[in-house]
């Protein structure tokens, strides 16, 4: 855009406006370098026609006049005669416009000069250059209009980008504090899930701003005493990664309903090995946890813990067999006897005993009361 400028300036300095310019200057400079030798040859040529060749048709008009079968040959020499009176009369006009003048040859040779530097720049003749500097100028106009409108574009961005840091800050905070309410909570819950001694922390770090806010997130867990707070998924095994989702889970689903607000419901959870290393009132407690987290959307559970599986609403037992050559594996949703049946070979390893099918029945018993006085105190 600079050169652009540049170049409407040049040429808008040399104020061109004839097209024929540098015609009119080239003859203008061919009359003014030799004025002195054009003078004497137009004074030269008037002399002559009024001296010489004006005495001469005078006479041969005057030989002619009063004889008629020459009177055409008398018209023709008068026709002469005015022509050359014309003619002289224009030699005259043109002698006293023919002036030696220095000083305006010199104007018309630097004139010359310049239209010849320009010229190699925008166009060989005055009409080139004249039709340069108009496309130039309308270029030069929409460049301008773009530029506006860029700028105005860069000033909404920035004041956005400005809006966004001050709300991204105000994000930071927020979340700064429902991190120590949720590792609170977390940590309630991985208590009950039969992990007294865990720590649970959400890392809120200020990072790259981006639509979500400008923060970077880790929940940090602590699994045993004495190790320290690092990311979750590299601070926990297989089982205490599942109870500690678990827990995670369950504690926003609480934060949901006693806020009122929806935090986000997953449609479908799974949990693989989530009574890993516990049992008794630890596997009451995580089938506790499903069976509530259960009643915000579906829960999919992999356990070989029968406390956890007596908490289910549908219990599918998976089998494996060989025949010949391959493994077949069969799903079987169990309810009734067949239920009580599966949780007492659960608890009691191999086949089924009366005291495991009791206290299998025992489980289902408590884990329906359970869930009753759930809702029930949902509900309250």
């Amino acid at each position: 855009m600079d050169l652009l400028k540049f170049q409407i300036d040049e040429l808008v300095s040399a104020s061109l406006s004839d097209p024929d310019e540098g015609d009119s200057l080239e003859a203008q400079e061919e009359l003014l370098a030799d004025a002195e030798a054009h003078q004497i040859a137009l004074r030269t040529a008037y002399e002559a026609l009024q001296g010489v060749a004006g005495d001469a048709i005078g006479a041969a008009t005057s030989a002619l006049v009063g004889r008629p079968p020459f009177a055409a040959h008398e018209a023709r020499i008068r026709g002469l005669q005015a022509e050359i009176s014309d003619a002289a009369h224009d030699l005259r006009a043109t002698l006293e416009s023919v002036v030696v003048d220095p000083t305006r040859l010199a104007g018309v040779q630097e004139r010359r000069r310049l239209l010849r530097e320009l010229g190699r720049k925008y166009g060989a003749s005055c009409g080139e250059m004249i039709a340069f500097l108009e496309a130039a100028q309308i270029r030069y106009d929409e460049i301008a209009s773009h530029a506006e409108r860029a700028s105005a574009a860069e000033s909404e961005i920035a004041s956005a980008l400005s809006a966004q840091h001050k709300y991204a800050r105000v994000l930071t905070e927020v979340r700064r504090e429902a991190a120590i309410r949720l590792a609170s909570s977390v940590e309630a819950h991985l208590e009950r899930l039969a992990m007294k001694s865990a720590r649970f922390e959400v890392q809120v770090d200020e990072g790259e701003e981006t639509d979500d806010g400008g923060d970077r997130v880790v929940f940090l867990l602590s699994a045993n005493t004495g190790e320290p707070l690092r990311p979750l998924a590299r601070a926990a095994s297989g089982g205490e990664l599942s109870r500690s989702m678990l827990a995670v889970r369950v504690a926003l689903h609480f934060a949901e309903s006693n806020a009122g607000v929806k935090v986000g419901v997953t449609p479908l959870l799974v949990f693989d090995e989530v009574d890993a290393g516990i049992g008794g009132e630890a596997g009451i407690a995580v089938g506790r946890e499903l069976a509530d987290l259960g009643g915000a959307g579906q829960v999919l559970c992999v356990t070989h813990l029968a406390q956890v599986a007596a908490f289910a609403d549908s219990q599918i037992v998976v089998t494996k067999r060989s025949v010949g050559k391959r493994t077949i594996a069969t799903a079987e949703v169990v309810s009734g006897e067949a239920r009580i049946s599966e949780l007492s070979r659960m608890l009691a390893g191999v086949g089924s005993s009366e005291h495991a099918r009791r206290h299998a029945q025992e489980l289902i018993n408590s884990a329906s009361s359970a869930r009753v006085s759930s809702k029930t105190g949902k509900s309250e």
